[in-house]
């Protein structure tokens, strides 16, 4: 909802066949989607997809925030949850976010037993993964 109050032209969509119960504080957890959400927001062009998908496997749940945007490079990604990195050294206070959103995601995942991941590459979008105990 806050993405589509943001920019409501931004095709967003919700792929959720089935319900999916995780162990975890589901204010973390939503915590978790928005930041994972605007972040592809700012780091994507006006009008590029979002998918947001929730699901099941062998090892848990997951929660993935797609983009189809321009990705970023195997040196960029191995960074991207360190606390206030920026990708892009002109991105500051005043352009950009904190460098703290990825960072808390990554903690937040932690802090109720799960992971995050990203896949990633140039001209490929991002795909960041959060894995929490069913």
């Amino acid at each position: 909802a806050d993405a589509l109050a943001a920019e409501p032209d931004r095709p967003l969509t919700l792929e959720a066949p089935l319900p999916v119960t995780v162990t975890g504080d589901e204010d973390r957890v939503r915590q978790m989607v928005a930041n994972l959400v605007a972040n592809a927001r700012v780091h994507t062009p006006p009008g590029t997809p979002i998918t947001v998908a929730v699901g099941t496997d062998d090892a848990g749940g997951w929660l993935s925030v797609r983009d189809l945007g321009p990705g970023i490079d195997h040196e960029e990604a191995a960074r991207v949850f360190e606390r206030f990195y920026r990708s892009d050294p002109s991105r500051g206070r005043r352009t950009g976010g904190s460098g703290l959103g990825l960072a808390i995601v990554s903690a937040l995942a932690a802090a109720q037993g799960g992971s995050v991941d990203l896949v990633t590459a140039p001209g490929r979008g991002c795909a960041f993964t959060v894995h929490l105990p069913v």
